[in-house]
């Protein structure tokens, strides 16, 4: 018993460092232009689907894979804030929400219409050594993907408090007027945060291809789990995203291990502790909380 409750503890924190790398970029981007981007999901959606063309129909590395994603969807984001969400920007809060919400469901729609709603396995080889200790296995694509959701977490803390543009970015989040009269250009850090968060939703997308499946709708889920992360670490605070990831993986993996008929179960349960949370501290567990 404890050795099976040891190795789901395991492979839930492996699955912790995949929703924190999903929530990562979506944090940054929330917690600095304050847009809901609802089409979040469908970015980690192509790049898991760029990921998986690239390992099965030309044999690149998933590694490979994963870096090309992120350059690709820091691309895309780029030119989605240029030519759509720069000027949402200026719109009311309700517009803002629409706009992301109806981006993320042209997506998903186009994609569904050019690839089929089938879901695909990359099936690749393991990309480190399998974890085997006194009877706990960890696959070494788990170990994997912990390690560079992890590593994708920590850039993006690094970024927003110990770079020049993070410092920026603070600033521009905070007050957005004080900001352009310092003399920053905060339409250019909003979108900075924007490339940024597709990048990392590009990496993510390589990570769920890595250990989940590939499939259209794969990002409506994540993403689903991605809010829930940043509501109970708190709004732009990515330390408290990843504690928010460790509840809410640590939640389904054991659920769905020891409860019978668990794996319907442990998103549901999840999401009742998530409820409980912002009842008792609407902010989220490290939020700051509004004072009047």
């Amino acid at each position: 018993m404890t050795t099976a409750v040891i190795q789901a503890v395991l492979l839930a924190l492996s699955m912790a460092a995949l929703y924190a790398a999903v929530a990562a970029g979506l944090t940054l981007t929330v917690g600095v232009t304050r847009i809901i981007n609802f089409a979040h999901g469908e970015f980690v959606m192509l790049g898991a689907f760029l990921t998986y063309w690239l390992y099965t129909r030309f044999g690149l590395s998933p590694w490979f894979g994963m870096a090309a994603s992120g350059v690709a969807l820091a691309i895309l984001s780029a030119a989605v804030y240029r030519g759509f969400l720069a000027r949402v920007l200026k719109q009311d809060e309700h517009n803002q929400l629409l706009a992301t919400l109806g981006l993320s469901i042209l997506i998903l729609n186009l994609a569904i219409i050019a690839w089929s709603p089938d879901p695909r396995v990359m099936q690749a080889p393991p990309l480190l050594p399998t974890l085997n200790l006194g009877g706990v296995t960890v696959p070494g694509n788990n170990i994997a993907v912990a390690l560079v959701g992890l590593i994708l977490f920590v850039a993006m803390y690094a970024i927003r408090n110990y770079t020049r543009y993070g410092t920026q970015m603070r600033f521009a989040s905070d007050d957005p007027t004080l900001a352009a009269h310092a003399g920053i250009n905060v339409d250019r850090v909003f979108e900075l945060s924007f490339v940024i968060g597709g990048a990392a939703a590009g990496v993510s997308g390589g990570l769920v291809a890595l250990v989940l499946y590939v499939q259209p709708t794969i990002g409506v889920d994540l993403v689903i789990r991605a809010f829930a992360i940043i509501a109970l670490g708190g709004l732009g605070n990515i330390p408290g995203a990843l504690i928010g990831s460790a509840i809410l993986a640590l939640t389904e993996g054991l659920t769905s291990t020891f409860v019978p008929q668990g794996g319907s179960w442990g998103f549901g349960i999840a999401f009742v502790i998530l409820l409980l949370v912002l009842v008792v501290r609407p902010s989220g567990l490290f939020g700051k909380q509004a004072h009047p």
